[in-house]
């Protein structure tokens, strides 16, 4: 999972546009969910590589770190570059999902991780 941490996090992004463009009754079209989720998966790129996420990808700070940047970058893309909207509500909305859930599942694996080496030397 270690070497595979960045499709968590890319998945995280696109559950939360199609959740949301869901949720707003809008189709689910792959083009245009690519276009919604575009400036926050480049965000995302830009996250991992400043705070170097491949060293420790399962680390609460990491996912914390990660979590912000992409959540300020994507917003700053998605209102200076794609010319969408950041309403407050959408800000908060977005907040708790990307990071909570950049955080939540490094959490889960890290327990799990706990949960196996306990039972290996029981």
């Amino acid at each position: 999972m270690k070497k595979w941490f960045w499709v968590l996090d890319a998945l995280v992004v696109l559950s939360f546009v199609v959740v949301g463009r869901d949720s707003h009754g809008f189709v689910t079209e792959w083009g245009e969910t690519v276009r919604v989720a575009a400036p926050f998966l480049i965000a995302l790129a830009i996250g991992i590589v400043v705070t170097r996420a491949w060293r420790r990808p399962l680390h609460l700070l990491t996912g914390l770190g990660v979590g912000v940047i992409t959540l300020v970058l994507g917003m700053l893309l998605r209102r200076f570059v794609w010319d969408d909207g950041t309403a407050t509500t959408f800000i908060v909305v977005t907040s708790g999902w990307i990071i909570g859930l950049m955080v939540a599942w490094r959490a889960a694996a890290l327990a799990i991780a706990n949960l196996r080496s306990r039972r290996s030397h029981a």
